[in-house]
């Protein structure tokens, strides 16, 4: 795989409160987006992270071998770090309310597995046609999924990034689950709201499918963020499937 991935303050924010890593030999890759005052989103993201890793070494993923496996497996992970995250937030009072979104994707015999708890996103490149894999867990997309506004009223709506499942602060923490096929020239994208807020998915596609070096495209899409406004830390993993 060729992978490449970036987190950077933007233009508006004080501080980073995004966090991403890249477990390349266990083919996990997870970002996340805190929140929280005093540092704590910051502290917030990352801790999730390395709990969530923490998870992921202490419990193989070998003898898994079903796709409902593999989501119990997500759902059990996702416990573990949602309960790390709040027992930090109880250990000093600058924690309190401390949370984050969370999303990781796993690949394993050709299948993408995802699990997100929050806002941020999961994309799939294929045949150049990129398509959302994750359901943001928003109050104004839920709006939109009952009729109330439409798509381009959301992204114009004053709570648009007021999300309903959260990391911690015990928030609704259940993960969605997805499975897709993957094919050899595949891509796949996680990033936070920092890029989506400020590039259009097409113009996202464009970015991604113009590159051969994802650590370029890591770059440019959060360049094209940052020119666009930056009002937002703007993270980004892109992985390319140059195999089967």
């Amino acid at each position: 795989m060729n992978i490449g991935y970036l987190t950077d303050r933007g233009r508006r924010r004080p501080s980073n409160e995004d966090a991403v890593r890249v477990v390349e030999d266990l083919k996990f890759f997870m970002l996340a987006d805190g929140v929280g005052g005093n540092r704590s989103g910051e502290i917030a993201s990352e801790s999730a992270l390395e709990a969530l890793e923490k998870f992921l070494r202490h419990n193989p993923q070998e003898p898994l071998t079903s796709r409902e496996e593999i989501f119990r497996y997500f759902r059990a992970a996702v416990n573990y770090v949602n309960h790390c995250i709040i027992k930090l937030s109880e250990s000093q009072p600058q924690y309190a309310g401390m949370a984050t979104t969370l999303a990781f994707a796993y690949i394993r015999d050709g299948v993408l597995y995802v699990a997100n708890v929050g806002d941020s996103r999961v994309y799939l490149i294929h045949d150049d046609i990129i398509q959302q894999i994750t359901d943001d867990h928003t109050y104004v997309n839920d709006l939109v999924k009952m009729g109330a506004i439409s798509k381009e009223e959301a992204h114009m709506h004053s709570r648009k990034n007021v999300i309903t499942r959260a990391i911690g602060a015990n928030a609704n923490n259940e993960p969605d689950c997805f499975s897709v096929p993957l094919k050899k020239g595949d891509r796949i994208l996680l990033c936070s709201d920092g890029l989506y807020d400020e590039v259009e998915d097409e113009t996202i596609l464009s970015l991604v499918n113009r590159f051969d070096d994802m650590r370029i495209c890591a770059e440019d899409l959060v360049a094209l963020a940052n020119e666009n406004g930056g009002n937002d830390n703007i993270s980004v993993i892109c992985v390319d499937m140059t195999e089967e």
